[in-house]
């Protein structure tokens, strides 16, 4: 295994959660800085009312201090998440998944899935394979827009760029229903053939158990693939999360890989995220 090129991209990765808490608190602070900059200035107004004898009631109505702006998650520029879990198939994985705002309406996405040695062949602890997924987008016209994605992989020769479009659904009845949809298809890859289409949905449940629990998922459905370039594989995952805190979830996930031999495609994995 690239032991490097893991370390690596970890550290990027620890690196972006970094940034998005302290951009978080610096957006607090500079809230809280500007807070105090207006209310030492009703002080100042004040003291110049008091001397200048305004009647108690018309000083009150000056005065009111205004309702502070609350950062919305939404604005936030950033956001990482780490997942740990037990797989059924004798392996645990780690996944971290995260995402940017970026300059000029871009923005960033990504995850690395970490998957350690087979218990009948080693130890869980042992890192053994891992997988990269980056994705570069920008929305032209009303949710539709382009993507670059780069993929990594265990195998040498693994990587492959792609070249598509991605649409993200805000139909009104969505938003009833508490659920978001996207898609991406891919008609262009590095490696000069094949392609991809994919959709990502995520289900939340406010009326169910006090709004802890949601659903998400993904899956992907790939051309032209496998060893010799003739197979389509699905790759698919459905994650049960119920949130045991603010930022910590338990998970359950049932996962679906083509690629892999047929005893090895099912597999259940449970385990924690916890959002940064």
């Amino acid at each position: 295994m690239n032991g490097r090129k893991i370390i690596l991209i970890m550290l990027v990765f620890i690196f972006c959660a970094a940034q998005v808490g302290w951009a978080d608190e610096l957006l607090d602070l500079k809230d809280r800085i500007k807070q105090l900059e207006q209310e030492n200035r009703m002080l100042r107004e004040k003291i110049t009312t008091i001397e200048s004898g305004k009647t108690t009631e018309k000083l009150q109505q000056e005065t009111r201090p205004a309702k502070t702006k609350k950062i919305d998650k939404k604005d936030r520029k950033g956001w990482m998440t780490a997942e740990y879990q037990f797989d059924t198939r004798g392996f645990n994985t780690i996944n971290f998944t995260g995402g940017a705002k970026l300059p000029y309406g871009w923005s960033l996405w990504g995850f690395i899935d970490i998957e350690t040695a087979d218990s009948h062949e080693g130890s869980r602890a042992d890192a053994q394979e891992f997988f990269i997924e980056i994705d570069l987008k920008k929305e032209l016209y009303k949710g539709f827009g382009v993507v670059l994605e780069y993929n990594d992989g265990e195998a040498h020769h693994n990587s492959i760029g792609r070249l598509g479009v991605n649409y993200i659904a805000r139909w009104d009845w969505l938003k009833k229903m508490d659920l978001n949809l996207a898609f991406k298809a891919f008609p262009i890859e590095t490696d000069g053939h094949g392609g991809q289409i994919s959709f990502c949905w995520e289900k939340k449940f406010p009326k169910i158990l006090d709004g802890r629990f949601s659903m998400g998922g993904f899956f992907d459905l790939n051309f032209d693939s496998g060893p010799n370039d003739d197979e389509t594989n699905v790759v698919s995952d459905t994650q049960f999360r119920y949130k045991l805190t603010k930022n910590l979830e338990a998970l359950v996930e049932f996962r679906f890989n083509e690629y892999l031999v047929a005893s090895q495609e099912h597999g259940l994995g449970i385990g924690l995220k916890y959002r940064f």
